[in-house]
């Protein structure tokens, strides 16, 4: 029974309709008036020729002047600014037609309407409401289209405050458009947002810090869990003078409340470094035996422990040119450690003191890099992949200096750390060892070089290096 013209119409049907419409007022406008004698016939006539005239010459002006002056504007409602001029010219072309040809005087037409404006101010508040609305927010710019904006207030005229967080696309004379994560189109309008506190996400612009909460069951060893957790939110992209962190915020439910603190580079990019810290914690902590609080009592403790074999410590000892009698001597010293995907080991500038080795699982070394796709937010760009036989963080095993490159596990991974009280009486004992610890960082410290190229340190500045960090 009804019919949806536009999808049945085509645009050529369109566009004959429109071209045929033109004509026929063209027609109406100089040729019928030579075959009457009626005055009242030719003033309309002039008035639809005028009013032809008129619309073209706005046209005409919105295509060559006005349109590529609001393209670039950056502001979020260049379109609603676009019709409030447009319909500014409208009514002066109006009022000028109705002066020069109508001979009507247009002040006289509106003192007598008054009543009748009156009437219809009252019948259409709510669309006036609107209307000045948008031309207060854009007069006064808030956000603009592409800003991540958080809502609350009365949105639906119902009890009480909700909160809307959502994408601006458009806004209107009427209402600002909003697409949320869920790719949702919520449209408000411009009264309601009026009224509400709106939040710009993504204003002032750069970094914005994020935080979320965990309580943790008290333990004597709580500071042992903020070092853990801190290092697993390393796996967060971050800039290395914007690291995350985690702080004792409060006490609550009889336990410590565990505030962890990143910063992200837009909203997405905040939501999605919330959703990591939120899984770190509730796989780092219970593995490393702290339990989670809540209303139903404390998680279940799942730690993680695995003996290793003499074969892999003797293997390792290889790689460092070590002597392989000292694998009775590291076997109770050395520390087995399980990661979770995404979990931070290690953060470029952070002091270490232990190697690294990997037995199971892959990780990656990264730097920070800005990007837009899929979203704005820092992610995490590889320069290289660890695998089961590789090591890393021997500069600071070695020499104590601070840790000179990110690692996150890419998958679950089993590693082997070793700190430094591992090695240091072995060495003491035997400081003829440290010729082959050098041999190892010059080695390391060439194929580093074949991939970035940096300046190698002279042999004998390793060698001090190493005896300072030692002791020897």
């Amino acid at each position: 029974m009804f019919h949806d013209l536009r999808g049945r119409v085509s645009p050529t049907r369109r566009i004959l309709a429109w071209v045929i419409l033109v004509l026929l007022l063209i027609v109406a406008a100089f040729v019928l008036p030579r075959y009457s004698r009626i005055q009242a016939f030719q003033t309309v006539a002039d008035a639809v020729l005028w009013t032809l005239l008129g619309l073209a010459s706005v046209k005409l002006f919105t295509f060559l002047l006005l349109d590529p002056l609001l393209r670039y504007r950056k502001t979020a409602t260049p379109g609603f600014a676009r019709d409030i001029l447009v319909v500014a010219l409208y009514l002066g072309t109006a009022a000028l037609i109705l002066r020069n040809v109508v001979g009507m005087d247009p002040t006289a037409l509106l003192s007598s309407g008054a009543i009748a404006a009156a009437v219809i101010g009252l019948s259409l508040q709510e669309t006036l409401g609107n209307l000045f609305s948008g031309i207060s927010m854009h007069l006064d710019p808030a956000f603009q289209v592409g800003d991540w904006v958080e809502i609350t207030g009365n949105l639906r005229g119902g009890p009480g405050r909700e909160t809307l967080i959502g994408e601006v696309t458009a806004t209107t004379w009427r209402t600002v458009q909003l697409r949320t994560e869920n790719g949702d189109m919520d449209i408000l309008p411009n009264r309601v947002l009026a009224q509400a506190v709106v939040t710009n996400l993504y204003v002032p612009s750069g970094l914005h810090r994020r935080t979320a909460k965990v309580i943790v069951e008290p333990h004597q060893d709580l500071h042992i869990a903020l070092a853990k957790l801190t290092r697993a939110l390393g796996g967060i992209p971050h800039y290395e003078h914007h690291k995350p962190e985690v702080v004792v915020h409060s006490f609550d439910m009889g336990g410590a409340v565990f505030e962890m603190r990143w910063w992200a580079l837009g909203y997405r990019h905040g939501r999605a470094g919330n959703f990591q810290a939120m899984r770190l914690a509730c796989t780092v902590l219970p593995r490393e035996g702290f339990a989670l609080l809540g209303p139903h009592g404390a998680t279940t403790l799942h730690p993680k422990h695995r003996e290793m074999s003499d074969g892999f410590l003797k293997q390792l000892l290889v790689q460092l040119h070590l002597p392989e009698d000292w694998v009775q001597e590291l076997k109770g010293k050395i520390l087995l450690r399980h990661v979770a995907p995404d979990e931070g080991v290690i953060r470029e500038g952070d002091p270490g003191n232990s190697l690294f080795a990997v037995l199971e699982g892959q990780l990656k070394v990264v730097r920070p890099v800005e990007r837009t796709e899929p979203y704005t937010g820092i992610f995490w760009e590889t320069l290289a992949v660890l695998k089961g036989g590789d090591w890393f963080g021997e500069a600071s095993l070695l020499t104590g200096a601070p840790r000179n490159a990110t690692v996150v596990a890419e998958t679950a991974c089993e590693l082997v750390e070793i700190p430094k009280v591992a090695f240091e009486q072995s060495i003491q004992r035997e400081p003829q060892v440290l010729e082959r610890l050098v041999d190892v960082m010059e080695a390391r410290s060439r194929s580093k070089q074949a991939q970035t190229p940096e300046k190698l340190l002279p042999r004998e500045q390793w060698l001090a290096q190493i005896k300072s960090w030692f002791g020897v």
